[in-house]
C-alpha cells in the first residue's frame, strides 16, 4: 500500500487515534513515578467497590455515563468465559483509541497500519469469505477451510505477502489444515494471535519451525486494559494509557483487576475482569509498565466437527457480539463424542428459545447439536466459569 493510501485511511480514523499514537511514543519514556501520577488523574471512580460483570450487567444504568454529545452503542459478548455480558460504548473515540494501540501491538513483528491482512478468528462472512476494502483484509470462517475449497485457498494462501491475523488456536488448526511443509511455502510476513493463550512453549515451536515473528496480546472487549506481550522478557506490559490494570490477591489467586479511563459508556472502575495472572518478579528495559508473568484463564479448546475434522473451538464463540448474549444467562458447551455438540443452557425468560436455538443451528453447522436447559451452570474452584468441556483426547 502506497503512503498516501495509508496516510487516507489513519486521518479516517479519527483525532483520538493520533492523540493516543502520540501518547504511546511518549508513554514508553516516563517513569513509574510519572505512571502513577497520569493514572491517578485519569480514574473516575465513585468508590472502591470491587465489581465484576453480573455486577455491572444487573446494574447497567448505574455504571453507565451518558452525555448529549456522545452517541453510545450497546456491545454485546461473551468473552472467553461464556457468560453474557451487555454494556454501553461510545461510537467513535473508543475505537479509535483501541486501533492506536493495536497498531503499535502489531508494529513488533513489521505490520504498517493496513497493510494487507487475512484475518480468520470468530468472523462468519454470509459466504464464508469477505474483502473488507477500508481495513484491506479479507476475513476467512473457519469452516471455509474444507477439502472442496482447499484448491481455492491455496491460490489465496500464496498470491501475495500478507499478515496473518488470528486466535493461537486457530493458528494451530490452520497448520493442521495445510500441514507444516505447506504452511511453511505461504509468504506469511508475520502472524497477529490474541485474545487467548499462547504457551511459551508452543510460540517457541512456532517461531523455530517457520521463522515467522509473532504478536501476542491480552484484551478484552470492554476496551478497559490492554497488554502486549515482550519478546524481551516473555511477559505481559499493561499500556498505562489505556487503562490501569492492577492484581488482587485472594486465597489462591490473583485476580486481574481493571480501572478503564474511558470517560463515557460504561465504566470499569476496580473491575475483576474474569482472568487471573501471575505476577512478575523481574524488570524490562523496554519501558516501566505494570507487567505480569502470564495470564491464566483462557485456554485453547478444541473441537472435532461431522467429519472427524480438529477445530479450534473459540472462534465459534468469541466472534458472537449480537442480540444472542441477551437470550441466555448463562451457557456451556460439551463434546463427548466427535461431531456432537451438548449445549447446557439458562434461559432469559423474555426470549423465544426457539430464535436462541435457530441461531446455534445456523452457527455451528458441521455439528448435531443437542440442548438441554438446566438451573446452574457451576464454576470451576477459582470462580471461572467454563464455556466448554472436551471429552475427547485431542492432539494438542
Amino acid at each position: 500500500m502506497n503512503r498516501l493510501n495509508r496516510l487516507l485511511r489513519e486521518i479516517l480514523l479519527g483525532p483520538a487515534y493520533f492523540y493516543h499514537k502520540r501518547l504511546i511514543r511518549l508513554s514508553k519514556k516516563w517513569t513509574e513515578s510519572h505512571i502513577d501520577k497520569y493514572q491517578n488523574l485519569k480514574i473516575h471512580k465513585v468508590n472502591n467497590t470491587e465489581t465484576n460483570k453480573e455486577i455491572i450487567y444487573n446494574n447497567l444504568s448505574k455504571f453507565t455515563k451518558r452525555s448529549f454529545w456522545v452517541i453510545l452503542k450497546k456491545s454485546r459478548t461473551g468473552g472467553t468465559t461464556g457468560e453474557p455480558f451487555v454494556f454501553y460504548q461510545d461510537i467513535f473515540f473508543t475505537r479509535q483509541k483501541e486501533r492506536a494501540y493495536i497498531f503499535d501491538i502489531w508494529k513488533d513483528v513489521g505490520y504498517k497500519a493496513f497493510d494487507y491482512r487475512i484475518i480468520v478468528r470468530g468472523n462468519n462472512p454470509r459466504k464464508g469469505i469477505h474483502y473488507n476494502f477500508f481495513e484491506n483484509a479479507l476475513i476467512i470462517s473457519q469452516d471455509y477451510f474444507c477439502e472442496s475449497n482447499k484448491k481455492y485457498l491455496l491460490k489465496v494462501f500464496s498470491k501475495k505477502p500478507f499478515y496473518l491475523h488470528t486466535y493461537p488456536s486457530s493458528l494451530i488448526f490452520l497448520i493442521q489444515f495445510w500441514g507444516i511443509e505447506l504452511f511453511k511455502s505461504f509468504p506469511i510476513r508475520g502472524v497477529m494471535a490474541g485474545s487467548e493463550s499462547f504457551p511459551a512453549s508452543q510460540m517457541k515451536w512456532f517461531k523455530s519451525q517457520f521463522k515467522i515473528p509473532v504478536s501476542h496480546w491480552y484484551g478484552h472487549s470492554e476496551y478497559a486494559i490492554l497488554g502486549r506481550y515482550c519478546d524481551k522478557c516473555n511477559e505481559f506490559h499493561f499500556y498505562p494509557t489505556y487503562g490501569k490494570a492492577s492484581l488482587k490477591k485472594t486465597e489462591n489467586y490473583y485476580q486481574l483487576m481493571a480501572d478503564s479511563f474511558n470517560k463515557y459508556g460504561t465504566t470499569f472502575n476496580n473491575y475483576f475482569t474474569g482472568d487471573y495472572a501471575i505476577p512478575t518478579v523481574s524488570k524490562c528495559d523496554s519501558d516501566n509498565f505494570f507487567k505480569v508473568k502470564s495470564i491464566i484463564g483462557r485456554e485453547q479448546e478444541f473441537v472435532f466437527d461431522k467429519n472427524g475434522n480438529q477445530k479450534a473451538f473459540g472462534p465459534y464463540l468469541f466472534g458472537i457480539h449480537s442480540e444472542f448474549w441477551e437470550m441466555v444467562k448463562k451457557i456451556q458447551f460439551e463434546q463427548r463424542k466427535k461431531g456432537y455438540l451438548l449445549i447446557k443452557y439458562i434461559p432469559q425468560h423474555e426470549y423465544d428459545i426457539n430464535i436462541l436455538k435457530n441461531f446455534l443451528k445456523n452457527r455451528f453447522k458441521e455439528f448435531h447439536l443437542e440442548f438441554k436447559e438446566v438451573k446452574e451452570i457451576y464454576k470451576t474452584k477459582s470462580g471461572k466459569h467454563k464455556y466448554f468441556i472436551q471429552k475427547i483426547k485431542t492432539t494438542l
